[in-house]
């Protein structure tokens, strides 16, 4: 009867919210993206970015996109909204400047006001954000509820904006690195279980593409019998935004597909892949689908899942597999359900399940 209860809870918040999106190291293929879904960014787009200097390397990534390829022409405005046409216009800073801390975005009522400027003297905005810098080092349990409540207050005060939300870079090894990893997956969770957008920095500076093997490496640390996640050794650097520039281009081009995501990729016809990740794996599953269709679960370590169906009443409808998995991508085949509205749970047994909606066509 729990289960039933916050399935059928699930459903209500699901309707009433836009699903939640989840940009991480797997979204950073450019060339996956539509080009139709570029142009769609260009045309109905604007944004709002605050950061501090570690989130300069998004504007990096995109700037030196559009210097190897015109198509993805973006103009980032110095404290001003650009307004080219053909552009992905940004807003880039607060309006009395363009290094924004925590202070001067959410954390104070003057920081506060400083975001609602911006957005009420530029009301073509609909996407604003602010990158951390090494504040999840050090942060509490307490000071990060904060900032997750400061950004639930503004997307009650500005319902037509989508805010948002980052976790902290992965830099910082040792104690200050175990507590980023923490508070990290305190957003993780929060996101994941209130449907928002969350765009994963932290995921990103940790996964870095090895040409030679076309496999995904992913960089740990062991602090107190736990595998940290932190910076890959190949984004050791400090040659634009304290990393490389290849972690620019990741990232700018993680920030292309969540624009892309946002203007209505898999929403208007167009097949997306919708990604949920969390502390030990991640759910790749295309939507809509047809029966039968594919699901796929990529897990960081040896860890055991169990994966359910449930239909829209909460009932329980099929089961996908349960086990212990090695870490790697694994490939289940989900057969025989009628057209509808489902939803795939991914139990671990360390947390919650969760859950991704797929709808059956």
């Amino acid at each position: 009867m729990r289960l039933v209860n916050l399935l059928l809870l699930f459903v209500v918040v699901c309707f009433a919210n836009a699903q939640g999106i989840v940009i991480d190291h797997t979204c950073s293929d450019l060339s996956g993206i539509p080009s139709v879904w570029i142009t769609a960014v260009q045309n109905t787009v604007q944004s709002h970015y605050a950061h501090t200097s570690h989130g300069g390397q998004l504007t990096y990534g995109v700037e030196f996109i559009e210097d190897s390829n015109s198509v993805y022409d973006c103009e980032v405005g110095y404290l001003t909204l650009p307004t080219d046409p053909g552009a992905y216009c940004v807003f880039d800073g607060q309006e009395n400047g363009d290094y924004v801390g925590p202070e001067d975005y959410w954390q104070t009522a003057a920081g506060l006001n400083l975001t609602r400027a911006v957005l009420n003297n530029n009301p073509v905005i609909d996407t604003s954000m602010w990158c951390w810098c090494g504040q999840c080092s050090y942060y509490s349990e307490a000071e990060m509820q904060e900032y997750l409540d400061a950004m639930t207050l503004l997307e009650g005060e500005y319902p037509d904006v989508t805010f948002i939300y980052f976790t902290g870079n992965a830099q910082e090894e040792d104690a200050g690195g175990y507590n980023r990893y923490q508070r990290n997956n305190q957003i993780r969770d929060y996101c994941a279980v209130n449907n928002k957008v969350l765009f994963d920095f932290a995921d990103l500076d940790c996964w870095w593409f090895n040409p030679a093997t076309s496999q995904w490496e992913q960089n740990t640390y062991e602090y107190s019998g736990t595998d940290v996640p932190s910076e890959h050794p190949h984004y050791n650097g400090d040659e634009f935004g304290h990393t490389t520039i290849e972690s620019c281009i990741n990232k700018g081009s993680a920030w292309w597909w969540m624009m892309s995501v946002l203007a209505g990729w898999g929403t208007s016809g167009v097949p997306q892949v919708g990604f949920d990740s969390f502390n030990d794996y991640t759910v790749l599953l295309a939507n809509p689908v047809s029966d039968p269709f594919e699901l796929l679960v990529d897990t960081r370590v040896q860890c055991d899942l169990f994966m359910d169906v449930y239909d829209i009443a909460g009932r329980h409808t099929d089961q996908i597999s349960s086990g212990s998995f090695f870490a790697g991508r694994h490939s289940f085949l989900v057969e025989g359900l009628n057209p509808g509205v489902y939803f795939i749970t991914v139990n671990d047994r360390s947390s919650i399940s969760r859950y991704r909606t797929v709808v059956l066509n």
